[in-house]
Parts: structure tokens; sequence; C-alpha cells
């Protein structure tokens, strides 16, 4: 085989430039396989093909380890939220009172929890306890006063409209006992 027949080959299997086939063949003394292993050294081969064979190591299938390593991530980044997010509500507080007196104190978490678990059955249980004389309020890291005067201002509307009430339910006792004599 001819100079000219060596580098066309090596052209063609290398996918090289005829001047980097032939600068890697003289380099190699013109041995064809040294030639290949010359160039794949430089990094000079392109594109391998799919029925050929080479001296490197071959690479794992990034896409599919990038996936893996990304679901891995978002699942880890998720978990790491949740714990900061329960921690967080640990440290603050949902109490409720009665006449200035603690009956009640449990983290937000729990709440968070109860209110998952029977929503209506929590709202309904809170509205009630209003018109028993329950105030509630939230205190810990990160709470603003606003939410505190929220909750008295429905305690005290609660308290004004069972106060209506028996006010009407006083005058209409009255007027029968009038009506009565």
């Amino acid at each position: 085989m001819d100079h000219f027949e060596m580098v066309e080959k090596l052209r063609d299997k290398a996918n090289v430039s005829y001047e980097e086939a032939k600068a890697a063949l003289e380099a190699s003394e013109w041995d064809l396989l040294d030639a290949l292993v010359y160039l794949e050294n430089k990094g000079r081969i392109r594109k391998e093909d799919e029925f050929s064979y080479t001296t490197r190591h071959a690479p794992k299938p990034q896409k599919l380890h990038e996936e893996k390593e990304s679901a891995k991530g978002i699942i880890a980044r998720l978990l790491n939220a949740a714990v900061r997010l329960i921690n967080r509500g640990n440290k603050i507080i949902f109490e409720v009172s009665r006449k200035e007196k603690k009956v009640l104190e449990l983290p937000l978490t729990v709440v968070v929890l109860l209110m998952i678990v029977g929503f209506w059955f929590f709202i309904w249980t809170l509205l009630i306890g209003l018109f028993f004389g329950l105030r509630y309020n939230v205190r810990g890291e990160g709470i603003s006063d606003s939410v505190n005067r929220v909750m008295d201002k429905a305690a005290d509307t609660a308290e004004n409209i069972k106060s209506g009430v028996t006010v009407e339910i006083n005058s209409s006792k009255d007027e029968q006992d009038k009506h009565n004599e």
C-alpha cells in the first residue's frame, strides 16, 4: 500500500483532514495503527463509526446519568424545604386562651395538620369557640401583630353578636313577663 492510499484509509477511519492524516502517519513512521492511536491521543478524531473500535473508555450515557442526578437533586431540595418548613412551623405557637388564661398551646405544624385532616370540623370548632369566649393568638418568629389583630377583631365580633343575641333574648323575656302579668 503506498503512502497516498494509507492517508486516504486513515482519513476514512479517523474522519480527519488529509493534512492531519498525513502528519499522523509521518509522526508514526507510516504505521496505520500507531497513527490512529496518535490522532486519538491528540483528540483529533472527530467522530467514531458505530462499528469502529477504540482504545478509549466508553463514556457513560450522560443524559440518563444527568436525569437521575437532577431527579435526586430535586427530591433532596424538596425534602430539605419540607424539613425547614416543619421546623419553622414548630417554632410558631398557636395559643388558645379564655379570660386571659391559657387553655391550649399547639405548634403551628399541628394546627396545619389538623386543618388538613378535618378542615370543616376544625373551622367550626374555632368559630364555636369564639362564641364561648375563646381567643386565639399566634406568636413566634416572623409573625406580625396584624395576624393577632385580625383574630382579636373576630373574637370581639363574636362577643358583640353574642351580647346582641343576649340583649334580644332578655328583652323578649321582659316583654313576655309583662304580658303574663
